[in-house]
């Protein structure tokens, strides 16, 4: 098992890649709104010294950007997962008639109803328990992002109880694979700014660009993360 996983892991590294000449659309949806913020950070002067950044963070100007660019990030996530699967239906990806929309919907309502408990125990239970209870919550209904992966991949339909049954590790090692290419260029994304900081008009912009490649890897990566380590090999509903 410990092979297969890093097999699959290195398919992963290489896929996430890969994508961007595959379906290079994909990554677009949210480079292109995270570039466009950037050139509206420059233009504001956000990145002429650390006072100016802290000043500017909240401005109307580049949060516009900023809205837009979380949006474009969870599609690109949501459109590299359904790319894979897809690809390995013989499918177009972006025809959505592939998707289990019921069970796209059932899963996130599940997921939904998951942070209830915490929101009806607010103000009656601590805040280390709440967190606790978050923790144990998460890790209970984990499988649940197995089964949205698949209504989003499409192929043969997987059956709710299947997820619980036989999803434990593939979520697991979904989580693990996310974790491992998510944090790396998270840390890269802010360090990209810091370097920014004070630093020549042409070298903001360089950075500026080569950080909206990073954000777009970001999203490919974390969405066949998503699709790669969520399998579960079915052997019937």
């Amino acid at each position: 098992m410990i092979r297969e996983t890093f097999a699959l892991f290195g398919l992963t590294l290489r896929d996430g890649l890969r994508i961007w000449w595959l379906a290079p659309v994909v990554p677009a949806l949210v480079v292109v709104p995270e570039l466009i913020q950037h050139i509206a950070e420059i233009r504001i002067g956000m990145f002429e010294s650390k006072e100016a950044f802290k000043l500017l963070a909240d401005d109307p100007r580049r949060m516009t950007w900023g809205i837009l660019k979380v949006v474009g990030l969870v599609l690109a996530v949501l459109a590299t997962v359904r790319f894979w699967g897809a690809r390995e239906q013989g499918q177009r990806w972006w025809d959505v008639r592939g998707v289990h929309w019921k069970a796209l919907a059932i899963a996130i309502v599940l997921l939904g109803l998951t942070s209830v408990p915490e929101w009806l125990l607010e103000g009656w239970i601590s805040a280390d328990a709440a967190v606790a209870l978050t923790a144990v919550i998460t890790l209970g209904t984990l499988p649940l992002i197995v089964y949205l992966v698949k209504a989003l991949a499409g192929g043969e339909p997987l059956a709710l109880r299947t997820a619980f049954t036989r999803g434990w590790w593939p979520s697991l090692r979904l989580v693990l694979f996310a974790g491992a290419t998510w944090v790396p260029l998270q840390w890269l994304h802010g360090q990209n700014h810091s370097w920014a900081m004070g630093q020549p008009e042409v070298v903001v912009w360089a950075l500026m660009v080569f950080d909206a490649l990073v954000v777009g890897l970001l999203a490919t990566m974390a969405g066949t993360a998503f699709h790669h380590g969520g399998q579960i090999k079915q052997t019937g509903r």
